[in-house]
């Protein structure tokens, strides 16, 4: 069916609320860490590496239940579980400020005991929001967009967009509400959860019987009464040579998710995009405990993030234009290799603007050069960091497009799940590079790590472009190599192939 004004208008304000509510919570967990443990990046880094470590292990379980429950009920449950999780989280903060937790006599089994806790709401948080990323993102757009490629443009495009506004909107106003009160920021953020549970629960329901096409499944149909959906469409996949999109056929037909994963033509510019996920240079929670710790006022952070933001927002109209006249594979090339340029730029600067002698002396002037506490190394990195975000969703973007077109249907959310699985080992190596090395003077070790991973990832993603196009650059026409591009982006090359 088409796509209404009604329906997307349905889908945006569910995305809106459900992104809202776990932007800002993402984000102020970090400053409420930073806030309760002044002067250390670990308690938010140990934080963060539960909540990666729990997505990575559960994810693939996540995967195979979207796979074989009705769509809204997972849905459903998605967005009960993450708002319950926020709230008990936001409970265990408050306690944590009203007793002065973080006080040097609090004994040390005290302070472990609350971390756990709170590692442990994290997860589940995070686990509930794969689980609604993978319904809606992956697979409830590309049934409801159908079998129009413009509308699929379209609604990836709007919900990045909310996703940027989210990230750039929220965690400003809570940077500023918790400038004049930490616990009352809490509540806040407690009162909205709650709120915006009811309005999404339902919202999500009317788009689903406006979209009837959401309410079957392929493994419905094709496979009544298997006990394991998602495993019986990988092996249907694999016996459909003729539609299938599987680069390897000796692949067994009773090979795991994680097999048919990396032997599907999709697996390089996947698996590129999940290493853009090891990094500490974006306004996540390590870097911003970075600039935090030597010196930035929160109020100043969520400035520089709503500039981060804006730059990610701008890819959002930019990614779908290079795409349209260069073709997502070509458009892919551009944009990773511009985010690799600019994370070793902000590795550089940063590596520069560290302790001398490598202890825990501050690192940071307190020279007024950008706004307050900033040295000019640091101002140079944060701008780096800053122009990086528009290499990072522009290839996200044209990454997404191609497994959208690409991955059959019937492997759609197994696809995916073994792909969040990837994302968060990554963003779990980053969050242990913090761990190992969790003071700001050491701080130039991840971010080097990072800039690393985004080469690894630009170069996995030249293979699979070398591979699909028979060709990596594309020469113009003027001096001599003639290249004929078709609109899927399948490139052949006539003459002097690179």
């Amino acid at each position: 069916m088409a796509l209404t004004n009604d329906i997307l208008a349905r889908v945006c304000v569910s995305h809106f609320l459900s992104t809202w509510n776990s932007r800002i919570f993402e984000y102020s967990a970090v400053l409420f860490l930073t806030s309760i443990f002044p002067g250390t990046l670990l308690p938010p880094s140990v934080y963060a590496l539960w909540r990666a470590l729990s997505a990575m292990s559960f994810a693939p379980a996540m995967g195979r239940q979207v796979d074989k429950t009705n769509r809204l009920v997972v849905v459903r449950r998605s967005i009960v579980f993450q708002r319950a999780a926020v709230a008990c989280s936001c409970a265990l903060f408050a306690a944590m400020i009203i007793l002065n937790v973080g006080a040097s006599a609090t004994s040390m089994l005290i302070k472990a005991g609350f971390i756990v806790m709170l590692s442990a709401f994290a997860g589940v948080e995070k686990l509930a929001s794969i689980m609604n990323t993978v319904s809606v993102e992956r697979d409830w757009v590309v049934v409801i967009a159908g079998s129009s490629t413009a509308d699929l443009r379209q609604l990836n495009s709007i919900m990045r967009r909310i996703d940027l506004f989210c990230k750039m909107a929220g965690p400003l106003a809570i940077s500023f509400l918790i400038g004049f009160t930490v616990l009352g920021s809490v509540w806040t953020l407690l009162i909205l959860n709650v709120v915006s549970v009811f309005v999404e629960y339902f919202t999500i329901a009317r788009v689903y019987r406006l979209v009837p096409a959401l309410a079957t499944r392929p493994s419905d149909v094709d496979h009544e009464g298997a006990s394991d959906s998602a495993e019986v469409a990988l092996l249907a996949a694999e016996n459909d040579i003729s539609d299938s999109a599987v680069s390897d056929p000796t692949v067994p037909a009773s090979a795991s998710p994680l097999s048919t994963y990396i032997h599907h033509e999709l697996f390089l510019p996947s698996f590129a995009l999940s290493c853009l996920y090891f990094t500490v240079l974006n306004f996540g929670g390590q870097f911003v405990a970075y600039l935090l710790t030597v010196g930035y006022k929160p109020s100043v952070v969520g400035v520089l993030r709503t500039a981060s933001v804006l730059f990610e927002l701008s890819a959002t109209w930019i990614a779908p234009i290079v795409m349209k006249k260069i073709g997502a594979i070509r458009g892919g090339l551009w944009f990773v290799n511009w985010q690799a340029i600019c994370c070793v730029g902000a590795a550089v600067a940063i590596f520069h603007s560290r302790s001398p002698s490598l202890g825990d002396a501050p690192i940071e002037s307190t020279d007024k050069f950008l706004f307050v506490f900033a040295s000019k190394t640091t101002a140079a990195a944060v701008v780096a960091v800053v122009c990086s975000r528009i290499g990072l969703w522009g290839f996200d973007l044209c990454a997404q497009l191609l497994i959208q077109e690409g991955v059959e249907p019937e492997s759609r959310t197994a696809f995916s799940s073994v792909e969040s699985s990837f994302q968060n080992f990554f963003e779990l190596l980053s969050f242990a590079s913090t761990i190992i090395f969790d003071k700001p003077a050491v701080f130039a070790v991840p971010a080097w790590l990072s800039a690393n991973s985004v080469i690894v990832a630009a170069i996995l993603f030249a293979v699979y472009a070398r591979r699909t196009r028979k060709h990596l650059i594309h020469w113009p026409s003027w001096l001599g190599h003639k290249v004929v591009t078709d609109p899927e982006d399948t490139v052949i090359q006539l003459n002097d192939e690179v």
